[in-house]
């Protein structure tokens, strides 16, 4: 029943802040061009807008920040170095909008949560909360934080939601070699607003000799 009253209040929000953090080794963004992934901070509007500053790593070391938004026009991502907008790449590998669909979170915690059980009551940045464990198979969470894990190995996840609103505040995903993805809420139903990103107008064509 907790698992239940959590999905709905998912479904229910207007809007979040929420941070993804990587633990352990970092997550290829872009396996092609060695591109790594830390921390995304993440702003979230009902029922399909999402916008995420990720901070990248590249092959060399240098540490970067880029913005990726996805909206129902499509998926848009500025170039880390002239800030400009485009289309993201195809093979873009974590989506923040798939969190809050409802084969999101919230259906992770209806249909793919095996053995819930409730840990206990804890305080959390000081809200009174509920600690739930279970375990979700790779194949599931996957789309959610960047396909990183085992699809066939059903890993350890972690969730404290409100005891009163039943809205999950923190989601912990354990892989083995002690490396993890950590999701926090916050902000719930405050205002935000995701534009969509406009696209820098196309170079004219080159005239033919």
């Amino acid at each position: 029943k907790y698992l239940n009253a959590a999905a709905d209040a998912v479904l229910n929000l207007k809007s979040a802040q929420f941070t993804l953090k990587r633990e352990g080794s970092p997550a290829f963004l872009d396996e092609k061009n060695g591109i790594t992934f830390t921390l995304a901070e993440c702003s979230y509007a009902a029922p399909d807008r999402v916008s995420c500053n990720v901070k990248i790593s590249l092959k060399n070391g240098n540490i970067l920040q880029l913005t990726r938004v996805w909206v129902p026009e499509g998926v848009f991502q500025t170039n880390p170095l002239t800030r400009q907008f485009g289309k993201a790449p195809a093979d873009a590998s974590f989506n923040g909008a798939a969190l809050f669909a409802k084969t999101g979170i919230a259906d992770i915690l209806r249909t793919a949560t095996r053995n819930p059980r409730l840990v206990g009551k804890e305080k959390l940045r000081g809200t009174d909360t509920l600690h739930l464990k279970g375990e979700v198979s790779g194949e599931k969470l996957n789309p959610l934080v960047g396909s990183t894990l085992k699809p066939d190995f059903m890993h350890p996840v972690d969730m404290w939601m409100e005891e009163k609103s039943s809205r999950p505040v923190q989601v912990h995903v354990s892989e083995p070699e002690g490396n993890g993805w950590l999701i926090e809420l916050f902000a719930m139903n405050e205002p935000v607003d995701i534009p969509t990103p406009k696209l820098p107008p196309p170079p004219p064509p080159k005239p033919q000799a």
